[in-house]
């Protein structure tokens, strides 16, 4: 009697529904996030085996890599002045601390699991995507005017996040169509190939800086795979050529994409004047770069304190960048933020921690995982992407997924 709840059958339900519900609240509730990640660090403490997932977790250098991130901030409290800001990052930051062990209480994960997951998922993003493509025709010349100003047409969740996701949902698409993966028919393969072009239409169409820069890497990375791995080096080059030609095509004949470029060439140039610096959002992300960088340098081994990072970039703001005081700017860059909040020695774990999971078990020679890191990375380059709670979930959720995949897959990973 004692052993009747928690059974092993229930922790893998249990788990498997955590995670979904994880997936479904980045695109619809931010309450759905919390619950779902509640439920999973519950399904491991709830456990009769909790004791052995523990040590489990203390021998798994991926988990704890990601686990060290929330340390460093924690230890930053040490020496930040803000404590009321302080708690608040690092309640923000808790999915790092809790997640990776709560990962580990899901028996398996294996390729059904793993596939089953991010087919719901994208199917979920193409139908958020037509709904925001057909508001988008509805209103079509003023939201293509709004372009012109730095804005966006409507899209479920922040408009940057939700183009990681989608450009995401265009590797999870190719990925599943290669793999011959479907839920009951096998035509369903190329209906999921024809929305995976679709999605990256949209991307375009969508025109956040973000997501193209995620999908250009994406689709670089995965031409460069079958080149080398098919040695057709003619027929690489040309369609390398032919995806460059594309680029140069969607940025001359898609309206919004064509009024994005425009804005982004105008705010560089006023930002470079120091002119209008309150009326341009690219103004904020590049003040805040400039002031991450020199946070860092004057505190190499410590840095700030991640309760104040906030304060201290006003600060700078205030003595270089006037027009920048009080938006609550933080670096717009996870590295940069990382060395302005802990120095050196937390930029390192950082980099670590990021790299590490790429390498587990070879996970680089799956072209999903790898595609995902390239969307991560790139994202780290632009944005504080781990500071805000949809985007700490993004990474958190599909980087985790990858590395319990991996668990059951060959040493040398999956070709």
């Amino acid at each position: 009697m004692k052993r009747a709840f928690p059974q092993p059958i229930h922790h893998q339900w249990l788990g498997m529904l955590s995670i979904g519900t994880i997936l479904v609240g980045m695109l619809l509730s931010e309450a759905a996030i919390s619950i779902g990640m509640i439920a999973l660090i519950g399904n491991a403490v709830l456990n009769w085996g909790v004791g052995g997932l523990f040590r489990r977790f203390l021998h798994h250098k991926a988990l704890l890599g990601l686990t060290g991130i929330f340390i460093f901030y924690l230890l930053s409290g040490l020496w930040s002045e803000d404590t009321a800001f302080l708690l608040r990052r690092l309640r923000l930051s808790l999915p790092l601390l809790i997640l990776p062990f709560g990962m580990l209480s899901l028996p398996r994960f294996d390729r059904r699991d793993y596939y089953s997951l991010l087919y719901g998922f994208f199917w979920a993003v193409v139908v958020l995507s037509v709904y925001s493509l057909a508001l988008y025709v509805k209103d079509y010349q003023q939201i293509t005017e709004l372009y012109k100003r730095g804005k966006v047409l409507p899209t479920p969740v922040m408009h940057i996040r939700f183009s990681l996701m989608v450009a995401y949902c265009v590797a999870i698409g190719w990925y599943l169509f290669t793999e011959r993966f479907y839920w009951s028919f096998k035509w369903e393969r190329y209906l999921l190939l024809g929305f995976t072009a679709f999605l990256l239409v949209y991307l375009h169409v969508l025109a956040v800086r973000s997501g193209l820069l995620a999908v250009y890497g994406v689709l670089l990375f995965f031409l460069l795979h079958a080149i080398v791995k098919g040695r057709r080096y003619g027929l690489g080059l040309a369609a390398v050529i032919m995806l460059v030609v594309g680029v140069w095509l969607a940025f001359r004949y898609v309206p919004t994409l064509k009024n994005k470029a425009g804005y982004t060439r105008y705010s560089i140039n006023l930002f470079l004047k120091r002119e209008k610096l309150e009326e341009l959002s690219d103004s904020y992300r590049l003040g805040s770069l400039l002031a991450g960088a020199e946070l860092g340098l004057q505190h190499p081994l410590t840095g700030i304190g991640i309760g104040d990072i906030r304060r201290e970039c006003d600060a700078y703001f205030q003595q270089h960048l006037p027009a920048l005081v009080g938006q609550g700017l933080m670096p717009h860059n996870q590295y940069l933020f990382m060395f302005a909040a802990t120095g050196l020695p937390g930029l390192l774990l950082l980099a670590w921690a990021s790299l590490y999971p790429l390498y587990y078990r070879r996970s680089y020679r799956n072209v999903l995982i790898a595609a995902f890191h390239i969307i991560a990375l790139s994202s780290f380059m632009v944005e504080h992407t781990l500071e805000t709670q949809l985007g700490l979930a993004f990474y958190l959720a599909f980087v985790l997924m990858g590395i319990r995949f991996q668990e059951g897959q060959p040493e040398n990973g999956k070709p």
